[in-house]
């Protein structure tokens, strides 16, 4: 989790110098790369600690490795709007499965 949240912070200063300019593939690499490695590495807290993984997750990595080819063409900008996108539906998707139940607790020790 923590390479993701390096790389997301790599892409936000990426994002800062040159909103506008002809992303490079390394660009969105690091732009796209950065939340897909936060959500792989919640995803894999979260099998750990309650034994499963969020499909809004699993939707949400793939949404993010697909859309990168159409994202070639946009600014870097571009790239990271949808990037949060991405990240705002699944906390979206994750409130709207906890709202009125109450907090899941964690699974047993293996």
């Amino acid at each position: 989790m923590m390479a993701g949240i390096v790389a997301t912070a790599v892409g936000r200063e990426l994002v800062i110098d040159h909103p506008f300019d002809h992303a490079e593939p390394a660009w969105l690499g690091v732009i796209l790369g950065g939340p897909a490695l936060f959500l792989i590495g919640r995803s894999l807290f979260e099998y750990v600690e309650f034994s499963r993984v969020s499909r809004s997750r699993l939707i949400g990595l793939l949404a993010l490795v697909a859309g990168a080819p159409a994202l070639a063409a946009a600014p870097p900008l571009g790239a990271a709007i949808a990037a949060a996108a991405v990240l705002v539906l699944i906390a979206g998707a994750d409130a709207a499965r906890a709202r009125g139940r109450p907090p899941e607790p964690p699974s047993p020790a293996h």
